[in-house]
């Protein structure tokens, strides 16, 4: 494919966005999807797809003719999407944990669930796309086995079988991390 450069998607001045959403819609999706580092719903592709798009749009006027339009997509893409994870970092506050920490025996079990939460979070990370989507589903959206698999459309059998085997890997990551447990 040629290189392609903004005064090809200029139709007298104006940006034709219709094609150029026609053209790299795809590019884009791809460089979001592979920029985040945990998995993100579908929604949230596509807000930042979208972000995209109209970012181009609202400066196209300050962008030369000869702009590489999958070098600015690219940029563009890869900025959005650090600022709207720093963005959500930084959205904690000291008044969630207050309740937490109330003596030192409770911050012991803070540091320890902490602890066992980071080790699951690192075994979340290394799943494959459908184990980790069915896990999430089931432990924090409090779905049915039954909806799980209606959603994915897989068997019910499949879904328990994946939950089964995620629990088997989440229990020998926390052993190997001397959280065992006692029979």
């Amino acid at each position: 494919m040629n290189e392609k450069i903004l005064k090809d998607y200029l139709i007298n001045g104006e940006l034709d966005i219709d094609k150029l959403l026609d053209d790299f819609y795809g590019y884009v999706y791809i460089i979001v999807k592979n920029g985040v580092s945990i998995h993100i719903t579908d929604e949230d592709i596509e807000e930042i797809i979208s972000d995209v798009f109209i970012a181009i749009w609202k400066n196209n006027s300050m962008l030369s003719n000869t702009t590489d339009i999958k070098a600015y997509l690219s940029g563009t893409a890869k900025n959005i999407i650090k600022n709207k994870y720093r963005k959500n970092e930084l959205n904690f506050s000291i008044s969630d944990y207050e309740e937490k920490i109330v003596d030192n025996s409770n911050l012991e079990k803070l540091i320890e669930e902490n602890e066992k939460n980071s080790i699951i979070k690192a075994c979340l990370k290394t799943l494959k796309e459908e184990e980790y989507t069915i896990f999430i589903m089931f432990y924090y959206e409090s779905k049915k086995v039954k909806e799980i698999a209606e959603k994915l459309n897989c068997s019910v059998e499949k879904v328990k079988v994946i939950l089964h085997r995620v629990r088997k890997i989440i229990k020998k990551n926390l052993e190997d991390g001397g959280y065992g447990y006692e029979k």
